[in-house]
């Protein structure tokens, strides 16, 4: 079992971090393989809508894309997750749903339609875990990640709502029942298993 965890959170150490770790170990004590990326660690350009396809690659650019393309590629697995502001993503996480795009690229039928051609066959699982403050609405982010699963051809199965009211960095490690679900969330995740 590959799983593959996406921050898109710009905060090293911060409450979004600390839950996907959490997942990890969970995963990785029933001996799932586990990857993290760290979106705002990698120079991605923005999508350029480029409207034909790039096959045989994901994109026609070559950047930071092009590592998580080959983690996204081979998963079985992936958590996605992003802090809450403006009551939508973070723009890292936005970034790099926008460069997934090309994941579908436009195709023309023998009967000359125009379909989306699907390029990852096999359905995975996805999962969303999304961090805020309390006043935050966490409504608009999870409409898009669910979306980008749709279009990923990755099946939601759970999802982890962290909502604070403490601005320390990292505190969510005092909170034993949200890292509680965290670890439950990676263990079932390396069992095939959802909640």
């Amino acid at each position: 079992m590959r799983i593959l965890a996406i921050s898109g959170s710009p905060v090293n150490g911060g409450n979004l971090e600390v839950l996907l770790e959490e997942v990890r170990r969970g995963a990785e004590s029933k001996g799932a393989r586990h990857s993290l990326i760290h979106l705002n660690d990698l120079e991605i350009l923005p999508c350029q809508a480029c409207g034909k396809s790039p096959e045989p690659n994901l994109c026609f650019y070559a950047d930071g894309m092009s590592l998580v393309y080959d983690k996204l590629t081979a998963c079985d697995v992936l958590v996605l997750g992003s802090p809450i502001y403006f009551d939508c993503l973070s723009a890292q996480t936005k970034l790099f749903v926008d460069r997934c795009n090309c994941i579908r690229p436009i195709a023309q039928t023998e009967k000359g339609t125009f379909v989306f051609k699907n390029r990852f066959k096999k359905e995975r699982k996805g999962v969303a875990v999304l961090v805020g403050g309390k006043r935050g609405q966490f409504d608009p982010g999870l409409t898009v990640l669910k979306g980008f699963f749709k279009w990923g051809n990755f099946k939601l199965v759970d999802s982890l709502i962290y909502k604070h009211d403490d601005w320390e960095v990292g505190e969510v490690k005092n909170n034993k029942e949200i890292m509680k679900k965290a670890f439950d969330l990676g263990k079932h995740l390396a069992q095939g298993k959802t909640r």
